[in-house]
């Protein structure tokens, strides 16, 4: 697996921990279902220690019978937890042979536990050893790189050396080893970790003196390395008796207390006293009160749910406010975490990016410290020393040792006097836990300060992450995986912590996607192929089928299509994607004929299958020189045989019901469904024509609303802003779904496109100068599409929604370019609604809005529904994924 390392590879990743095999799972994933790249790609992977996939908390550095911090279930998302399960079943006698073998009292009193469990397959509630999951990963890493190299689409270098610089020439990156030749690499995934243990005292990794052992970083080079020096060091003292200062209280203080107390046997010599040193002065939580848990409520964060105005210092505030009130009545952490965290989390929701990135820099993190919680095995541990009491907790934080008659006391500031105190007691054996160092240091590994001084890298407010973009990027094609995207805005998302299994596979998608488009967009089988089909169109005017998935060709093929809807565009279709979904154009080109149809294509959870959608709006084929009596057979046959090959299992779109030619083209393919009807006002009618076909009552509240209001329209990004908290009162007022409220930059990327030009609209109340309503609406070719809308609560009875439709009316028409001015259907599609009332008082000429689905394959489509276990009557298509309408 080994190549010329003068070669420039594709993709070098610089650490090989859970972040990187994430990322490397997910990419080759792609690799294996997607469209086939054209070349086989070259991968490094580098890391300083010789254990690869795992990084130091899932590896051999950590030891076999280290436990989790958190249950199963909340340590990894589905579908995940089903696989690694599944692995379990069958890997664990092996497993808890190994864990057994390295534990002690305590690791048989978990065997005893959890036994009837692990006997039945019953995983979900345990707190397993983590080296599991580690062996689990690389197995599944080493599994899919096998698979791959075996079909020549990818070459593997493990390379065990540190990177010590990094620096680029001509779009290639050089990668310096401390040991071996550089190494070139197109791309690079800096996924080193967290940054190294801050080194509390004397700066080095073990100081031993003749009473004292003071231990920096307890897992270099490895756990069990560490405790075995430590048992040598408390056996010598026997005769004298050992006290433990561990400083710091997260998941490593905890796992060091436990491993120092799961004793081999009974005459092992074990520490007299314990103390932990930590700023907030308690241990992490692990029991929950189910009783008061119900009780809690998060008063000062549900009073901002209906706020005007948010920020990133109102919701850490409030925050923090629900978390000291939790405090107060002494319900700890692991009653209260859900509930806290689901209340600031979808009040972070309605923030744009600067304010995200603002709690995720300077908040979260300093919230996740004051919600600690740890797995019950540690906390009983806890109490079994407290009952002996050999156990304290300081609120402090370290200062220095004193000696004194070569015995070593603790100097401390205490949080609550904030005073430098000393402890009574002599301590002799010391572990720092504290943390990593920041980004601002000078003694930070030598890669990451010449990323910084060379300009590669810029560090973020948080101190601990890398500025990224919403690729990763750190540079250009220097991607980021990992802790070191704390304090970033992701999927407009804030991201403050990167060391939860859920939250490294979710990121690592989005990585894994982005290289993987990357290298498709860069295959040169784009150019070729339309080289190939130019060709074939002159000289033999043979049928031709094609993906498209970038702009520029999307965009060329729309300026050959005579009509269609700014739902089509490459750019609308791009704001519109989520996790896991990919947008895409189907084109078909047979002599004179042309269609193309614009589709998300979207992972089937739990599944190596994938489905297609339309984007929300009103999408379908569009298309050139056909009628009403075209032939759809080749075309039919061309898109079924790709959807096959990219295991495609149905397909959905909603149809434009201004589009025509539409039902020719998916005639007897599939199935055309009736969903309603949506309404048009006919530009092509003179300007009073138009008005006569209002309803007299709307045209009373117009008349009324012109005389106490003024429509403007809007420009600014105050304006913006504006439009966008009218906008998502209106949602909250009709209790709209998820779906429905969308990101800043949704909005920002609709105005920035060239696509199609966007109007809004406000309304002001002229009596008291306030904007009191707005619309936005999107135009493209002929058509003028109503977009979304927001009207303040109590100035509905001034109708600000019909002044602003009426107004755009007034501009369409003398504009002069547009024949259709779409205001929509009722809710759902529906024509029998309170909202299709209100759109039908502009207009009587309905048109018919129609829904295609597809089932490609009838067989795996059942079984999905099977598995996913869903209602086989449900009408909501596709049936698998109904559940997820429900959820």
């Amino acid at each position: 697996m080994f190549r010329d390392p003068n070669k420039i590879s594709d993709i070098s990743f610089i650490g090989s921990g859970i972040s990187a095999s994430f990322t490397i799972l997910n990419f080759l994933d792609l690799i294996k279902n997607g469209p086939k790249l054209k070349n086989r790609l070259s991968i490094h992977i580098i890391d300083k220690y010789p254990e690869f996939n795992t990084g130091i908390p899932y590896g051999a550095r950590s030891g076999s019978s280290t436990l989790l911090i958190t249950s199963l279930r909340n340590f990894l998302p589905e579908p995940e937890l089903t696989k690694f399960i599944k692995w379990l079943n069958v890997n664990k006698d092996w497993l808890l042979k190994e864990f057994k073998n390295e534990g002690g009292i305590l690791s048989e009193k978990w065997l005893d536990i959890n036994g009837v469990d692990i006997q039945n397959n019953k995983w979900k509630d345990i707190f397993i050893p983590r080296r599991f999951f580690g062996y689990y990963i690389n197995e599944m890493v080493e599994n899919s790189i096998k698979e791959l190299t075996s079909q020549n689409a990818i070459e593997i270098n493990y390379i065990t050396d540190e990177v010590i610089n990094l620096s680029k020439e001509n779009n290639t990156y050089t990668i310096t080893l401390e040991n071996n030749k550089p190494i070139l690499s197109e791309k690079v995934i800096l996924s080193v970790g967290s940054l190294p243990v801050n080194n509390l005292w004397k700066n080095e990794a073990l100081i031993e003196e003749e009473n004292l052992m003071f231990i920096n970083t307890p897992y270099d080079p490895q756990l069990e390395i560490t405790l075995k020096n430590v048992k040598h060091f408390i056996k010598n003292r026997a005769d004298k008796g050992t006290n433990v200062l561990i400083i710091g209280a997260n998941a490593s203080a905890l796992e060091l207390l436990y491993k120092l107390n799961d004793v081999s046997k009974a005459g092992d010599h074990t520490p007299n006293n314990f103390v932990f040193l930590s700023t907030q002065g308690r241990a992490p939580d692990a029991i929950i009160d189910e009783k008061r848990k119900k009780e809690f409520k998060p008063i000062h964060l549900n009073k901002l749910q209906n706020a005007s105005t948010l920020s990133a210092d109102s919701i850490a505030e409030a925050t923090f406010k629900d978390i000291d009130l939790s405090d107060e009545i002494n319900l700890g952490a692991a009653s209260t975490v859900e509930i806290i965290s689901s209340a600031f989390g979808s009040l972070l929701e309605k923030l744009n990016e600067t304010e995200l990135e603002k709690f995720a820099c300077y908040y979260g993190n300093e919230i996740g410290k004051k919600q600690r919680c740890a797995g019950v095995h540690y906390s009983n541990t806890i109490e079994m020393l407290k009952a002996d009491r050999r156990f304290e907790h300081i609120a402090g934080r370290f200062v220095d040792l004193q000696e004194n008659n070569n015995n070593y006391f603790l100097k401390y500031l205490d949080t609550n006097t904030k005073e430098v105190k000393t402890y009574n007691k002599e301590f002799n054996l010391i572990f720092n836990c504290i943390g990593g160092k920041n980004l601002t240091q000078n003694d930070i590994p030598k890669l990451i300060l010449n990323l910084i001084e060379n300009g590669y890298c810029k560090p973020n407010e948080s101190k601990i992450g890398f500025h990224v973009n919403h690729n990763l990027e750190a540079s250009n094609n220097l991607h980021v995986m990992g802790p070191l995207l704390a304090g970033n805005v992701i999927d407009n998302k804030a991201v403050w912590h990167v060391e939860h299994c859920g939250r490294i596979i979710w990121i690592s998608q989005i990585l894994a996607k982005n290289l993987y488009n990357y290298f498709l967009e860069q295959d040169n089988n784009a150019e070729v192929s339309q080289a190939k089909i130019i060709h074939k169109e002159k000289e033999t005017n043979k049928s031709y089928f094609e993906a498209v998935i970038n702009k520029k060709d999307w965009d060329t093929f729309l300026d050959s299509i005579e009509s269609y809807d700014f739902y089509h565009t490459y750019d609308y279709h791009k704001l519109s994607v989520s996790e896991n979904e990919t947008p895409i154009l189907l084109k078909y080109v047979n002599k004179e004929v042309q269609i193309g149809l614009p589709l998300i294509i979207r992972d089937i959870p739990n599944s190596k299958y994938k489905d297609a959608t339309s984007v929300y709006g009103y999408v379908g084929p569009i298309s050139k020189g056909l009628d009403a009596s075209f032939n759809n057979l080749k075309f039919s046959k061309g898109i079924t045989n790709y959807f096959n090959n990219n295991n495609i299992i149905s397909v959905f779109s909603r149809l434009n019901p201004y589009i025509e030619h539409q039902h020719a083209i998916l005639n007897n393919f599939g199935e055309i469904f009736p969903q309603g009807k949506v309404v048009n006002i006919d530009l092509t009618l003179d300007f009073d024509s138009q008005r006569k076909n209002y309803r007299n009552r709307l045209k009373t509240h117009i008349n009324k609303a012109r005389r106490l209001c003024t429509v403007k329209a809007s420009s600014s990004n105050k304006d913006l802003q504006k439009f966008i908290e009218l906008y998502n009162e209106n949602m909250d007022r009709v209790n709209a779904k998820k779906y429905y409220y969308f990101s800043q930059s949704y909005f920002e990327n609709i105005l920035k496109s060239n696509d199609f030009e966007t109007t809004i609209l406000s309304v002001v109340d002229n009596k008291s100068g306030e904007v009191i309503g707005a619309s936005m609406f999107i135009a493209t070719n002929s058509i003028l599409q109503y977009h979304l809308s927001g009207s303040k609560n109590e100035y509905l009875h001034l109708m600000p929604t019909k002044l602003l439709i009426d107004e755009m009316r007034v501009i369409a028409n003398e504009k002069g370019c547009y024949n259709s001015f779409n205001l929509g259907g009722g809710l759902g599609g529906r024509d029998d609604d309170s909202l299709f009332h209100f759109k039908s008082s502009f207009s009587k000429d309905f048109k018919q809005f129609n829904l295609w689905k597809f089932i490609v394959n009838q067989e795996i489509y059942d079984e999905l529904v099977e598995i996913h276990k869903v209602n086989a009557n449900s009408d909501y298509f596709p049936n698998y994924r109904s559940n997820e309408v429900i959820k």
